[in-house]
């Protein structure tokens, strides 16, 4: 059998790199049994007065030839002319019904599909199933908890009830992902070459469409039955289409986690286990597990602990030595649930230094700016100082260690940042295949350092430490906070200030002679190491909705008007739903070189950036046809609201709103420029970009 990591080597080099400008449309099908690659006649031009029409099912509508030609017999796809010799990654998803369980595959490389089902009109072919189980590299979508258990019980010959229960088992009894093939009495082989995508996506717990909806796949659809349907023969065909849509989203996904995974690879490698289908959060854990060697695998119970104040820590004003001396006597206490709970004066506490007002809590610091904007004249300069890897060094200072793993902990953890620290510096020396290396173990160092403080809070893991986690973030909070007093009393305001970072407006006759005497100063005291980036303007409605435009021209973007699409920033695609992206275009174009908010609007011919992704709890309905929980829309001169399916409640923003459910290669007819515009204004106005009072 091919080695645990070849494959992946191996279809990294076969498979060209994603166009990182991500491409209009998903790839459309190209099974042999598939209509051609070609969109579906589109209706007549949109009219003012035309009658409001049903949605009709956009998905069913482009495959409807071949579910009519195919009839009650069985859908053919690829399985003459699949090559068996073709090790390269294979996509694997599957559907279970009362009658009918399906197991579909789709090689990546060249797009041939397989489709194989049990039921009363085929039995599912073991051997080869297995075959090519074992042959390939096999990717997924919560394949560990669900498609692998489901296919090795139906191929120790359950029946598809027996089947049909196991999916009832795994969705409704929260077994952990691990154990679902020993609760359902199956053995997974453990050298199957197996990756599953749902932890490494940078997604919090997302369903596959919505996923396929971030990255603009080209359908987003539920299957037109429910659940517990017991299918007729046409029924079983439109199932297995909707199967192999899921293999192109997961197919989507995966190329835009190639980056990712090629990490992942090489800290296997490194590591010598394999990480591939983890979150850098369960990256971090397992490689300090294995550091360590020994764990109690025991979280802490409920219980009571306190904060001392690091000694590097120093205050003028008496507020704030308060602040620290209130902080390191207060009791903090973790419940039956494991979850912290503060000390009550925490509760809504706000510090006030200078003109800014700043959220202080057991989490980040926060600025309370609002509907501001600040720009760098002949006066005064806009300087973003940035804390590097500033969790990761606080907890390396505080010498507190997760009880599970004892003390030894300690210098494990150092090791690793130091060992990321040296791997960044090499990056400056080295060139080709030796600058790829150091990249990969810098790269891979911020993944585990980081990801160890995502575990410190979670009661399921050995890193669970809460007194680790508080002194991280008020230590945090409080370093920030001495360096915001000193700033201040030197006349260097600060504009902004959240979690890790502090925008100043410096006098520029005072950034040379004192703001850098008082961050480097800081920096020394801290042990801490700052980053900065100048801005011509930073333009904000909170701390955290905001457009900062550099002095290259640079965009930052953060909130509702961030662009991770037009950035051809994958990570931010898989993490943000689209929110019509046109309106912080138009926006940002006006500020850059002041081209027209209407102008923008008018002259964009990007169906992606005039649509809305949303999750609907329980589903959402538009003119009696359901739409699932991933709900892409436009908004229409013939729309509708878009309602919840459980409740007579609209969704909100959803006013004269129309499904988008295939991606289309041009606009709708019957987009609503109008309102683009005048939401366009509206966040001008919000981002103080444009004035209060202007605009429509």
């Amino acid at each position: 059998m091919t080695g645990l990591f070849d494959i992946l080597g191996t279809e990294a080099k076969k498979t060209p790199e994603p166009k990182r400008a991500n491409p209009l449309l998903s790839e459309a099908p190209r099974p042999v049994a598939y209509p051609t690659a070609s969109f579906a006649a589109r209706p007549a031009k949109f009219t003012t007065g035309a009658p409001k029409l049903p949605l009709a099912d956009p998905f069913l509508a482009y495959h409807r030839s071949t579910l009519d030609r195919a009839g009650d017999a069985m859908l053919t796809f690829d399985e003459a002319t699949w090559d068996h010799d073709d090790r390269s990654a294979v996509g694997v998803d599957v559907e279970s019904f009362e009658n009918f369980f399906l197991v579909c595959f789709k090689r990546f490389s060249d797009g041939k599909r397989l489709a194989f089902e049990h039921s009363d009109r085929s039995a599912l072919p073991t051997d080869l199933v297995r075959a090519i189980l074992d042959e390939n590299l096999t990717v997924s979508f919560n394949g560990i908890a669900y498609d692998l258990p489901m296919i090795f019980l139906a191929l120790g010959g359950a029946s598809t009830a027996e089947l049909k229960a196991a999916t009832g088992r795994i969705i409704n009894e929260n077994w952990r992902p691990w154990e679902s093939a020993g609760k359902l009495g199956v053995r997974v082989p453990p050298t199957l070459n197996h990756i599953d995508l749902l932890e490494p996506n940078p997604s919090v717990r997302q369903s596959l469409k919505m996923l396929h909806g971030r990255l603009h796949g080209r359908f987003i659809v539920d299957l037109p039955f429910g659940v517990d349907a017991w299918l007729s023969t046409g029924e079983m065909n439109v199932a297995t289409l909707y199967c192999h849509n899921d293999l192109d989203a997961t197919e989507g996904l995966w190329n835009a986690l190639r980056e990712p995974m090629e990490l992942r690879v090489a800290l296997s490698r490194e590591y010598h286990m394999d990480l591939r289908s983890k979150s850098d959060a369960q990256i971090g854990e397992a490689i300090v597990r294995k550091m360590v060697g020994t764990a109690t695998r025991r979280a802490p119970g409920p219980g009571k602990f306190g904060y001392k104040v690091p000694d590097f820590l120093e205050f003028a004003a008496e507020r704030l030595r308060d602040l620290a001396r209130d902080l390191g006597s207060a009791e903090f206490s973790v419940d039956a649930a494991g979850k912290i709970v503060a000390p009550t004066f925490l509760a809504n506490l706000m510090i006030a230094i200078g003109k800014m007002e700043y959220s202080f809590g057991i989490g980040g610091l926060h600025s309370a700016e609002t509907h501001r904007a600040v720009v760098s004249d002949d006066e005064h300069v806009l300087i973003d100082v940035d804390v590097s890897s500033q969790y990761p060094n606080i907890i390396a200072k505080l010498g507190m260690y997760p009880p599970a793993l004892g003390p030894k902990f300690l210098p494990v953890y150092r090791r690793i940042i130091d060992d990321r620290l040296n791997a960044k510096a090499m990056l400056a020396s080295t060139t080709g295949d030796e600058r790829e290396r150091w990249k990969a173990r810098s790269d891979g160092g911020k993944i585990v350092a980081n990801g160890i403080f995502g575990k410190l809070g979670s009661t399921y893991s050995m890193l669970y430490a809460p007194h680790l986690l508080i002194g991280t973030t008020l230590t945090g909070q409080l370093s920030l906070l001495m360096l915001i007093e000193r700033a201040e009393a030197a006349g260097i305001p600060v504009v902004s200030g959240n979690t890790d970072s502090v925008v100043f407006h410096c006098p520029r006759m005072k950034e040379n002679n004192k703001l850098d005497p008082i961050v480097a100063d800081w920096e020394e005291r801290t042990g801490f190491r700052v980053e900065r980036t100048r801005y011509r303007g930073l333009y904000s409605s909170s701390v955290n909705t905001y457009v900062a435009v550099g002095e290259d021209g640079k965009v930052k973007r953060k909130g509702p008007p961030a662009d991770p699409w037009t950035d051809a920033d994958l990570r931010g695609q898989m993490s943000k739903n689209p929110q019509m992206t046109v309106l912080s275009e138009a926006v940002v174009r006006h500020l850059l070189d002041g081209t027209p908010i209407e102008a923008t609007i008018r002259d964009c011919a990007d169906p992606r950036m005039f649509v809305t992704l949303i999750r609907v709890a329980n589903g959402g309905i538009w003119r009696g046809m359901k739409l699932g929980r991933a709900v892409r829309f436009y908004w229409s001169l013939d729309g509708d609201p878009i309602m919840y399916a459980d409740s007579s409640r609209k969704v909100a923003k959803t006013d004269n709103a129309k499904p988008l459910m295939e991606m289309l290669d041009r606009l709708p007819d019957d987009l609503d420029r109008a309102r683009y515009v005048a939401e366009a204004y509206r966040l001008a106005r919000d981002l103080a970009v444009l004035p209060a009072e202007s605009g429509l």
